[in-house]
């Protein structure tokens, strides 16, 4: 039995618009995107008339060690990481995720961001740590980086060192990632001078939050060919404040969205959608663009993290998608009014991994081993068993743990 599916009548995200078409998958790959594909005898043929494909969502910024609650903090604000981070450190909640199996933890956020619609997740940590969970998670995690913990007086002593980190980067063609600029203290401030002068600001540069950056800072990325990463939820809890993204998308810096982990940040991508949204028109009193949204967890992060083509919808490339139903217009692009009950299947590298019940076939046609769950009224599946995860969770901790990043199951 062949792996080939033609999804019809969809309409398709390409070239920064929604239009009618059907997108033909091939084994891991998009084998064609067209009017009118003609399915061979072995194709699983799919209407998708009604329903939005995107390429599946990236969060650029995450910490799956770290996929517990409740958050900490938010009431005292802070002026570095560090602080935030000590306080984190000496919480009861901390204390109990230390109670917690790491791959039970890894597989919480894998789960929390699949749920999102998030078919890959850069997980800010050093290789060994994530090594034994690639390739076996329900999402992808970006596995080819350097990286720094962050640069200055504060940093974790993760790598070699943010100069030769930066060159294996340019010699790899790899993305060289750091947090930059996580806080509002001097040390902070002075961060982008001290990257610039370990020869490590320039193309291959992924820099997280940048809070206090005015136009001199922003310049100088954008000089340098840098991008950035926002994550606006945890900088408001932790700092109550976030980085001016007005002058970074201004300045055309190349702008991705990401959660953080979860003692601070979002619950979950789509949250993190709606607030962005919400800051910006509150800062600044104009609407964030829907279409800017939308690039800041697609062809953005493609560009930042070097995946290949920035736009994923192209024959050829791997089929990592996202389909939407959510009974709006079907060329308005509305990402930041995404909740759970819109995702109706994720798809990745060809295969179904989470959607709604009308797929079942399509899973049985995969041999995926399926788990049933209700968002708002309606029957999910999933691929795995979330809520056998879940338990172990209680398990471990010695009641039953409810965490609001998962569906109540």
């Amino acid at each position: 039995m062949g792996n080939s599916v033609l999804f019809q009548s969809a309409s398709l995200y390409r070239n920064g618009k929604l239009e009618t078409g059907d997108l033909l998958m091939d084994g891991e790959k998009i084998a064609a995107i067209d009017t009118n594909l003609s399915p061979n005898n072995d194709t699983v043929t799919i209407s998708l008339k009604g329903k939005k494909v995107y390429p599946g969502f990236i969060n650029s910024h995450d910490h799956l060690l770290a996929s517990f609650l409740p958050k900490v903090g938010g009431t005292e604000k802070h002026l570095s990481w560090l602080s935030y981070d000590n306080l984190y450190k000496s919480s009861g909640v901390f204390a109990e995720r230390q109670q917690v199996d790491p791959e039970i933890l890894y597989y919480l956020g894998a789960y929390k961001n699949l749920f999102s619609g998030v078919t890959t997740v850069f997980d800010h940590i050093p290789h060994h740590v994530q090594n034994p969970f690639r390739g076996i998670l329900p999402v992808k995690l970006i596995s080819d980086y350097t990286l720094a913990h962050s640069i200055g007086n504060y940093s974790l002593g993760w790598g070699e060192g943010p100069a030769l980190e930066y060159r294996m980067a340019e010699h790899a063609g790899l993305p060289f990632v750091t947090h930059l600029a996580e806080g509002v203290d001097d040390d902070s401030k002075q961060s982008l001078r001290l990257l610039e002068k370990m020869d490590a600001l320039g193309g291959h540069s992924v820099l997280v939050h940048c809070l206090p950056f005015g136009q001199k800072e922003v310049e100088k990325i954008v000089e340098k060919g840098a991008s950035v990463v926002w994550c606006p939820t945890s900088n408001l809890h932790i700092f109550g404040k976030t980085t001016n993204i007005k002058l970074f998308l201004d300045m055309g810096v190349n702008v991705c969205l990401g959660t953080d982990y979860s003692a601070s940040g979002s619950l979950h991508l789509l949250e993190e959608l709606k607030t962005a949204k919400s800051i910006y028109f509150g800062l600044y009193g104009e609407e964030l663009p829907e279409s800017t949204l939308l690039k800041m967890i697609t062809e953005n992060p493609r560009k930042a993290f070097r995946l290949g083509n920035p736009d994923a919808m192209m024959p050829g490339l791997s089929a990592d998608l996202l389909i939407i139903n959510d009974d709006k217009n079907k060329a308005e692009i509305n990402v930041s009014e995404l909740s759970w009950k819109h995702i109706d299947l994720v798809v990745i590298d060809g295969y179904p991994i989470y959607g709604s019940e009308e797929y079942k076939s399509l899973f049985l046609h995969f041999g995926l081993e399926t788990e049933e769950f209700s968002v708002d009224g309606k029957t999910k599946l999933v691929a795995g068993s979330p809520k056998k995860l879940l338990k172990q969770v209680s398990d471990s901790v010695g009641y039953k743990k409810s965490l609001a990043f998962l569906p109540n199951f």
